[in-house]
């Protein structure tokens, strides 16, 4: 395949771009700036068909309103264009401090915000995901390495490496040393301050004997010197101590060893005292390693819940209004805005009833807790869709199976769930992200992943991607919708996206309500816009390469809300 590279800049001005020039193209009669609504055939634009499908729909009733619960940001409800669109739970009365439904929430009228205390007070920053796990498993595991032979850790009290035994459980400690320093900058610095006490532990003793030993006078000892005196490290075998050979590593950077060939001459000239001193006096490992303990969000204090205990609830309030709230009332926009006002834009389905589930904070990552018992809320109190917000890229398995349950669970009332990928460039058959469809192996019936697609039908070249793991795209590039304080933005991504395909799934229900969330979902996928051997342009970490579009998911296609209604009322003529 053809490959080039591309700085990340100018691949986002070209997205950027393509959009603005099919703005210009467009000569329909219809606002392009909710393009999604609109189909190739009609309007030369790779849109959702919504107009198409409200077409052939006419004369035909709407059945249920079917409730669409946004598991996100929070939503602004007096927004011109989404009055009247807010669920109300008719078990609750509002406002009168009682759990009237019995369901653990109190007041919960339109939905609940999960990241809120009884106070009023809001988190609006959560730490990662993985900064979570390294304080849950810190006291077991950090500071210990394996260096070959033996688990050691650096004895501060006694000033040296002492061996420890053998962790309880190994997998457990591979997952905290190896896999966490990939989701956390706090493990990254935790380990690189660890470290480091090895390494000037191991040049006070073991390195400063070696050199002594070959050259006794150390103010002649230069980097290559200090190389001969400790080249044994390199002939252990199998029986190498990597922590020394870490040490020794780490110590021949200080000293120029990765300067290369034009910086020779200034190399040579550094001595082994002089870089033994300043590294026994670099301070920047703990620096760096206490500022960010001390920089640590720990956004649990102010709902005051354990967020490691499913079974404690009492937590959070009904203040949906959040700084955040912009995402949710974007995605609401597309799913739920008026059709007939003849004001910013036209959502898929109107009549929808929109219920808000605050569980993702404006800047960090959401808490499983949150998501699982979102869900929860949302399948007790008869949500036709879930749309989620996008997903963590670490799930430790006590969170996984929180999830996973109330996945099934849904499931198993027929309820769909639409997710968004990421937009990272990555390939989800190598990296995978959670929550997502597959548990234990088993795909869900009822979990739809989308990625986002512009206007001339080609994938967002950032968004995530993968010929199994994804299953298709949907209009989310440079779309104008609904933003806080009644008033309009164009947005991209993928969850923009997702928020197409939740508005078509409830168009779907709006007028077929029987159906449930496997058939929505089998209806949706195999009605796509057909792409499959279309030959499109798709980012991977910094390249671009050239793909068939039934490379990058599983249906090949892009979101066509009027094949699926017409596919959807077949089916019930057929019953």
């Amino acid at each position: 395949m053809k490959r080039r590279t591309l700085l990340l800049v100018l691949l986002l001005q070209i997205v950027v771009l393509a959009g603005k020039a099919q703005l210009v193209q467009k000569k329909s009669k219809e606002k392009i700036a909710d393009w999604y609504n609109l189909s190739f055939d009609k309007d030369g634009v790779y849109g959702a068909e919504v107009n198409k499908a409200y077409e052939f729909l006419k004369g035909k009733s709407v059945k249920k309103k079917p409730i669409v619960a946004i598991i996100g940001f929070g939503m602004d409800a007096e927004h011109e264009d989404l009055k009247n669109t807010q669920w109300t739970n008719v078990n609750e009365k509002p406002d009168d401090g009682i759990d009237n439904d019995k369901d653990g929430w109190i007041d919960d009228i339109h939905g609940w915000n999960f990241l809120g205390n009884g106070k009023g007070e809001m988190i609006e920053k959560t730490n990662k995901e993985g900064d979570r796990e390294y304080f849950r498993l810190r006291g077991l595991y950090e500071g210990i390495f394996f260096n070959g032979t033996d688990y050691v850790k650096f004895d501060d009290l006694l000033q040296k490496p002492v061996i420890v035994p053998v962790p309880a459980n190994v997998a457990e400690y591979r997952y905290f040393r190896y896999r966490l320093q990939r989701e956390s900058q706090i493990v990254r610095a935790s380990i690189s301050y660890n470290i480091f006490k090895f390494q000037k532990y191991y040049l006070n003793n073991d390195f400063e004997s070696d050199v002594k030993k070959m050259y006794p006078d150390l103010s002649k000892v230069g980097q290559q010197e200090f190389i001969k005196a400790t080249n044994y490290l390199d002939h252990q075998g199998s029986h190498v101590d990597s922590l020394k050979l870490i040490a020794r590593y780490g110590f021949l950077i200080t000293m120029g060893a990765n300067n290369g060939a034009n910086h020779r001459a200034k190399r040579d000239s550094v001595t082994y005292i002089a870089m033994k001193d300043l590294t026994l006096n670099f301070k920047r490992p703990k620096e760096d390693y206490e500022r960010l303990l001390a920089n640590n969000v720990d956004a649990r204090k102010i709902t005051g819940d354990d967020f490691t205990n499913l079974g404690q609830k009492n937590y959070g309030n009904n203040n949906l209004y959040s700084n955040g709230s912009f995402y949710g009332t974007m995605f609401s926009g597309i799913i739920a805005a008026d059709r007939d006002n003849n004001i910013g834009i036209k959502g898929i389905m109107p009549q929808a009833q929109l219920m808000s589930l605050r569980a993702y904070p404006k800047e960090g990552e959401p808490y499983y807790k949150d998501i699982a018992l979102a869900i929860r809320f949302a399948v007790d109190h008869k949500a036709d869709v879930i749309l989620l917000g996008s997903s963590n890229t670490i799930c430790p398995a006590y969170e996984a199976k929180w999830v996973n349950d109330a996945l099934l669970y849904a499931e198993q009332k027929g309820t769909l769930v639409v997710s968004s990928v990421w937009d990272l460039s990555s390939d989800l058959s190598k990296r995978s992200f959670y929550p997502n469809q597959y548990i234990n192996g088993k795909e869900l019936n009822n979990f739809i992943q989308v990625a986002a697609s512009d206007s001339l039908g080609m994938p967002l070249k950032s968004t995530n991607f993968g010929a199994k793991e994804l299953n298709l795209f949907a209009p989310g590039v440079n779309v104008s919708t609904t933003y806080m304080g009644t008033t309009y933005r164009q947005a991209s991504g993928s969850g923009i996206a997702a928020a197409s395909v939740a508005g078509t799934a409830a168009l779907i229900k709006a007028y077929y309500p029987q159906l449930t969330g496997a058939q929505l979902r089998k209806l949706i996928l195999e009605n796509v816009t057909d792409r499959k051997d279309v030959e499109v342009e798709k980012q991977v970490g910094t390249k671009i390469d050239m793909y068939l579009f039934k490379q990058l998911c599983s249906t090949g296609g892009i979101l066509n809300a009027y094949k699926a209604v017409v596919a959807a009322d077949k089916l019930g003529k057929t019953k």
